[in-house]
């Protein structure tokens, strides 16, 4: 993941704005797995389609490469 889609997590999940546990709830995800993806660590694709649709954008707004 690059600098850009770890921060376009955050920047969308700061705008609603939500808590990385209440993202994670509503991705059905762990916290960590939020944090990670704040990081720029590596995370399933699955995961990124989850939090895309938790943030109500598309998968290319928030992850765009």
């Amino acid at each position: 993941m690059t600098e850009t889609e770890r921060n376009m997590v955050r920047k969308f999940r700061e705008a609603i704005p939500l808590s990385v546990s209440e993202l994670a709830r509503r991705a059905e995800l762990t916290p960590q797995t939020i944090a990670k993806m704040e990081k720029g660590m590596s995370t399933r694709k699955n995961s990124k389609l989850k939090v895309a649709k938790a943030l109500k954008k598309s998968f290319t707004e928030v992850f765009p490469d």
